[in-house]
């Protein structure tokens, strides 16, 4: 006589309610603190003079952000596997995987939705301000409008209402210029020419004082750009590594959540390493 063996799984292998229960819960506990971080970095900067402490608030903003990343996700993964059913005839190293897992895909969630709402948000206020932006064309968005506007700055001991100022498309071609040059040491002689003589018209100084000023621009709008992009880079590599330990967390906590709810932890609040 042949002896079937059962091979169904007597239980859910993932709970999506508690997945979702543990999104909301790491979701709404990261918005809280945020709310909190932001309040006490506020409280560390001050239009005052020496009263404003920059670098200690990027610090405590970067210690911060990294607790709550942590907190959230620990939480998220801990709600997710500790209200998923239990399964039964399962080896306990295979439930404890299914309990990370449980926070895992919960993680995935957060990240999904967070990204979701960026995306909403950015594409609202996108299209809430293109009447602004319509109506404010003349206003310069481009990190280089500051060095490019002071191109038309005179020179020393010559008064101010004697010089024009660049206009809008002027400096819209000065700045397209430099960008077109990111890269290179100089400009090309043919835009630093063409450069130089906007500035020598509306400045009214010589053409040479016109290119050791635009030169110089150059120099400070490269400065400007390799800042600006590494400051994007830096952002995006402590974004990831933020990310990938808020994924630990989330996998700590599920195994957490699973340990207490098949050990039948009482539902309250205890601080326990292990």
């Amino acid at each position: 006589m042949v002896e079937v063996i059962d091979m169904r799984e007597p239980g859910p292998f993932l709970s999506w309610r508690g997945i979702l229960a543990g999104a909301v819960a790491g979701s709404a506990l990261s918005f809280v603190l945020m709310s909190l971080g932001i309040a006490g970095g506020l409280s560390l900067l001050s239009p005052w003079p020496g009263q404003s402490h920059g670098w200690l608030a990027l610090s405590v903003a970067a210690a911060w952000a990294l607790i709550v990343t942590i907190a959230s996700f620990l939480i998220a993964g801990f709600v997710a596997a500790r209200v998923r059913p239990r399964a039964s005839d399962v080896p306990p190293d295979e439930v404890e995987f299914r309990d990370g897992l449980q926070g895992l895909v919960t993680w995935g969630v957060c990240v999904l939705f967070g990204g979701l709402i960026a995306a909403g948000i950015g594409s609202a206020a996108l299209h809430a301000g293109t009447s602004a932006i319509a109506k404010f064309s003349s206003a310069s968005s481009s990190p280089l409008s500051a060095i490019v506007s002071t191109l038309s700055t005179p020179p020393e001991g010559k008064p101010v209402t004697n010089v024009q100022l660049l206009t809008r498309e002027e400096e819209k071609t000065i700045e397209a210029v430099f960008m077109r040059s990111f890269g290179n040491e100089h400009l090309v002689p043919a835009d630093r020419t063409l450069v130089s003589s906007i500035v020598a018209a509306k400045a009214g100084i010589p053409i040479a004082e016109a290119q050791t000023r635009v030169d110089q621009a150059y120099t400070d709008a490269i400065a400007a750009l390799d800042k600006a992009k590494k400051a994007t880079e830096l952002s995006g590599l402590l974004t990831g590594i933020g990310l990938l330990i808020g994924l630990a967390a989330a996998w700590y906590g599920g195994v957490r959540g699973g340990n207490s709810r098949d050990n039948n932890v009482p539902a309250r609040f205890r601080f326990r390493a292990f």
